[in-house]
């Protein structure tokens, strides 16, 4: 009898003998999927973030796209083209008369000189703090 229960020891010790190996191969083998999982889905993640990135970039061009569709259409309207052939071409419609004023820019077609920058005022050439001093210090001055 004492043979039968050497015999079942021997295979417990057997058994007790592979029970590191199982768990180290286990956590092996949980450690090569932990790691994909985790490689997988942050190549997802940089995917994604890739995707938003040209997903906004397409409609910033899309928007540029349609602002230059205006402006192209703006430039073959025929007021523009009247424009363009009045201020860089010198030309006129028929029994119309041209005034040339010497010292002033050809884009200037208002009448009103002061809105388009000339004016009698003169130009103030101070420095800015010569006129932030004048500002704080004269005016205590007059009170």
């Amino acid at each position: 009898m004492s043979a039968v229960l050497r015999g079942r020891n021997d295979s417990k010790a057997k058994s007790f003998a592979r029970w590191p190996v199982f768990i180290i191969a286990n956590a092996a083998l949980l450690l090569v999927i932990g790691a994909s999982t985790v490689r997988e889905t942050y190549r997802g993640w940089t995917v994604d973030r890739e995707i938003q990135a040209l997903g906004a970039k397409a409609e910033s061009l899309e928007s540029r796209r349609s602002e230059l569709e205006t402006l192209a259409q703006e430039l073959v309207s025929p007021e523009r083209v009247e424009h363009e052939a009045r201020a860089r071409l010198g030309m006129k419609k028929p029994e119309e008369r041209v005034i040339v004023l010497e010292g002033y820019s050809a884009d200037v077609t208002s009448g009103n000189l002061a809105s388009a920058g000339y004016s009698d005022r003169k130009e103030d050439l101070r420095s800015n703090p010569e006129k932030w001093k004048e500002y704080f210090f004269k005016e205590r001055a007059n009170n």
